[in-house]
């Protein structure tokens, strides 16, 4: 789950005018937006802040998710007391895998045949696989172990070879068929037909099943079926991966016997299972102790003081001081080789666990329990927290996606806001400005009027307050 944060940022508009005034009126529209951006600016810092900590939480979700695997995992060992199934002799048979809860030797012996796919190619080839009719009548049958399947050839452009494969195909008689081209001699098209599953097939196919029926000549194998024998007793199989015979193991036959040849199955307990996911549970909860202790102390991340850190940590304390009941040897995970440092990381020691007799793996695979009980069943304090539906975590990252809906809808009410805002604002300021612009352009005229009226009737220009002298009267007017 992850929140949306929104990055709505105003945009002042950019002030038109003309008077001498439009710069201070820009002014005014830059310092109302960025009033307006303030509580804006607030919801978005609380939405990053948000993302933040909900990105810091799925990363203490997934820590404490996979650390509950490897718990369950352990426990589950303890259901099946560690039983691995291993082959004497993999060339001719590997054991898949096996849920047996109690040890077993069974043996693998007299392999006559692997199970294999049945296949067939017509015998005569064609000369087109579009143009050369395959049908006298354009209705075929194809028979697959008795099964018949009819095949309709008598849409446009269908009876042909490429028209005939199709039509198997569609039959669902569990084969395939396709057209092959040799590129040799004047009828170098054959259809293959191969069986979709091994075991033994057979395979038919004829023309004019209505009429006059005849064979098409198939030059085919049957496909043969698993033969062999466990622990004397012969089994057939239509599959060389066999789940069926042993309860609780699936083997897997890969070749044949020859002579008094033979493989030993075997399902014996292994305790390196329970120390390889012990390595895996020590990494996992180093891993998640830092992310926990990052939220912790002086320097702490956004999740300081937040509930889930400090829950998810008296989980872990639950898990690791986990004790068993009765009197078998192995009651913690000390027991086990498992240490935690003042520093409050977690080692395992090989040596320890090497140590442990077959008695103390018994008690190990004991105290272990199952997925529902012993050890097993603490991984149910970190699934409180990790579950993704129900968890703790997922709650509080609910609780953060509704706040973050709820600020971005509010951020989307302040920007619709601030916008009409600043557009009334400008609209008023833009009126002003006309009106300023035309006051100008009186006084510039009326000012130009009076000027023109001093110097018509007092012989001065009032611009520069300089008198203009008369015209000079000559000596004989005197």
């Amino acid at each position: 789950m992850g929140t949306t944060s929104s990055t709505s940022a105003l945009t002042p508009l950019t002030f038109t005018g003309v008077s001498q005034y439009a710069s201070d009126f820009q002014t005014v529209i830059d310092h109302a937006v960025a009033v307006a951006q303030l509580p804006i600016t607030q919801l978005q810092n609380e939405e990053s802040n948000i993302s933040s900590q909900e990105q810091l939480a799925t990363g203490i979700q997934t820590a404490v998710a996979n650390l509950a695997t490897t718990v369950t995992d352990l426990g589950n060992l303890g259901t099946n007391q560690g039983i691995s199934g291993t082959s004497s002799n993999t060339s001719l048979v590997q054991v898949d895998n096996t849920s047996m809860t109690a040890p077993g030797s069974f043996q693998i012996s007299n392999i006559q045949s692997l199970a294999s796919a049945a296949s067939a190619t017509t015998t005569n080839g064609y000369a087109d696989a579009t143009t050369t009719t395959v049908s006298s009548t354009g209705t075929m049958q194809l028979v697959v172990n008795g099964q018949d399947y009819t095949l309709d050839l008598t849409g446009s452009g269908q009876n042909n070879l490429n028209g005939l494969a199709s039509a198997i195909n569609a039959a669902n008689a569990g084969v395939t068929a396709s057209v092959i081209d040799t590129g040799t001699g004047s009828t170098p098209y054959y259809l293959a037909i191969s069986a979709d599953s091994t075991g033994e097939t057979s395979m038919q196919l004829v023309d004019d099943p209505d009429g006059t029926d005849t064979q098409i000549a198939l030059t085919s194998t049957t496909g043969s079926d698993a033969s062999f024998q466990v622990n004397g007793q012969t089994v057939t199989s239509t599959t060389n991966t066999i789940s069926n015979v042993i309860p609780g193991m699936t083997f897997t036959l890969t070749g044949t016997t020859t002579g008094n040849e033979s493989a030993t199955l075997t399902a014996a307990t292994d305790p390196s299972q329970i120390s390889t996911l012990l390595q895996t549970f020590v990494s996992q909860y180093n891993s998640l102790e830092q992310l926990l202790a990052a939220q912790i102390g002086p320097n702490a991340g956004l999740l300081t003081g937040n509930s889930i850190v400090y829950g998810v940590g008296s989980a872990l304390q639950s898990v690791i001081n986990y004790q068993g009941t009765g009197t078998n040897s192995v009651q913690n995970l000390a027991d086990l080789g498992i240490s935690v440092s003042s520093t409050g990381e977690m080692s395992f020691n090989q040596s320890t666990f090497n140590a442990l007799t077959s008695s103390q793996i018994q008690a190990a695979f004991s105290f272990l329990g199952s997925s529902t009980s012993g050890f097993g069943a603490t991984a149910g304090y970190l699934t409180t927290y990790s579950d993704p539906t129900n968890g703790l975590i997922a709650g509080e990252e609910n609780e953060w996606q509704t706040d973050t809906t709820n600020m971005n809808n509010q951020i989307t009410t302040l920007t619709a806001q601030a916008n009409q805002m600043q557009k009334t604002l400008d609209d008023a300021l833009e009126s002003a400005d006309e009106q300023i612009s035309q006051m100008q352009s009186q006084q510039q005229e009326l000012t130009a009027s009076l000027q023109s009226l001093n110097y018509t009737s007092y012989g001065y220009n009032n611009t520069n307050n300089a008198i203009n002298s008369a015209p000079v009267m000559s000596s004989s007017s005197s």
